[in-house]
């Protein structure tokens, strides 16, 4: 008996044979902040605090792969096989080039290698909010844990609800990661941006847009559920102490991802395009490229800096021509693949067992150091 999803509706959105024009343009804005940010430290003309803007770039990005996944899910979900090519789709995506590049760091500092299971397990992100140190140079792993600890269960919840009850619970997953994010629900001694369940707003941000108009009604009742429950905690004699900045920037930018999709493109460069196709790959190889840049020639004004966008960029291109796409290429081959798709299930299972575990454990003191 083969299991189905209910009949829907079509969301009114562009199809996934279309391509949106503007959203790869997003995608190199997010990687050009973040990119931008981490090379602070190579220069002696950008300020040091400039390096802390980074985190809207990884925002972007969490609202455009949550819109992204939500429609692949949306439009795939009355297919046969819906989850196991999902999953053999994030698998030959997201994890050879992550594994490579732990690799590298291995290699390279194998002093800073014990800690790389927690990235074999996904839950590397919890390492770090409770103070366990990464291998070197894979600290942005953290934001692909997010992601895949994310769409563990998020095409259960596309695939068993109708859009309307999948509006209400993206919904809810906003608010309570907004919850979380402003210790309102109180997160122990743990570095919250760094948790699923603090930052999991943006990837539903993302979902909520692919949702359409009601999405987008959706994520305006979340917002403004938030900031009064906000208001109710601390009283409005506190309303300084709220994150105006952080939450406007965050909201903002899920509106920009709306209106790229429905209305017209807000960016058209041919340039942020490209970095757009590359983000995935920049993102993986710009802190490896950033430290050997330090490392050799020092802070300068323009040789450092050169070196470093130039090395990162070439390697990006190298990775997405001869690594990345070759590799996505063979998962073809493992759709119709049973014994490979139950190899692929009881991992999953594995990871989502040590996900639990990492959440209910993380009740360490920041400053715990993996050995």
């Amino acid at each position: 008996m083969t299991l189905k999803a209910p009949q829907i509706k079509d969301v009114a959105q562009p199809s996934l044979k279309q391509r949106i024009t503007g959203l790869d343009e997003l995608r190199g804005l997010s990687i050009l902040w973040v990119f931008i940010c981490h090379g602070t430290a190579l220069t002696t003309w950008i300020p040091p605090q400039f390096g802390g803007f980074g985190y809207h770039g990884v925002v972007l990005f969490f609202v455009i792969s949550g819109y992204l996944i939500t429609r692949i899910l949306l439009e795939s979900r009355t297919r046969e096989k819906f989850f196991s090519r999902f999953y053999i789709n994030r698998l030959f995506r997201i994890w050879p080039l992550m594994l490579l590049a732990l690799l590298i760091s291995a290699i390279i500092w194998p002093a800073y290698s014990r800690s790389a299971l927690l990235n074999f397990l996904l839950v590397n992100n919890y390492g770090m909010a409770v103070g366990i140190i990464p291998p070197m140079r894979t600290d942005v792993m953290w934001s692909l844990a997010i992601e895949e600890q994310f769409y563990l269960f998020w095409p259960l919840i596309v695939w068993t609800l109708n859009p309307r009850q999948t509006t209400v619970c993206a919904a809810l997953l906003m608010f309570v990661g907004l919850l979380f994010d402003s210790h309102i629900i109180p997160g122990g001694h743990m570095i919250m941006h760094k948790t699923t369940h603090a930052t999991m707003q943006y990837i539903a941000a993302g979902a909520l847009v692919a949702l359409g108009p009601p999405g987008l009604r959706m994520m305006l009742i979340s917002w403004s559920a938030f900031f009064l429950t906000w208001i109710t905690v601390h009283g409005p004699q506190h309303l300084n102490d709220f994150r105006w900045y952080w939450y406007g920037i965050s909201f903002i930018l899920a509106l920009f991802v709306y209106w790229t999709i429905y209305k017209r493109p807000l960016i058209q460069n041919a340039g942020l395009a490209t970095l757009g196709k590359l983000c995935y790959g920049i993102y993986i190889i710009h802190f490896f490229c950033s430290a050997i840049c330090l490392h050799y020639l020092g802070q300068g004004i323009f040789i450092t800096p050169a070196a470093y966008v130039g090395s990162s960029l070439i390697l990006a291109v190298i990775s997405y021509r001869y690594f990345e796409l070759p590799i996505q290429n063979l998962r073809l081959k493992f759709y119709d693949n049973s014994r490979f798709q139950v190899m692929l299930f009881g991992a999953i299972l594995f990871v989502v067992l040590a996900s639990i575990i990492a959440i209910v454990t993380t009740s360490r003191p920041a400053g715990f150091v993996f050995e």
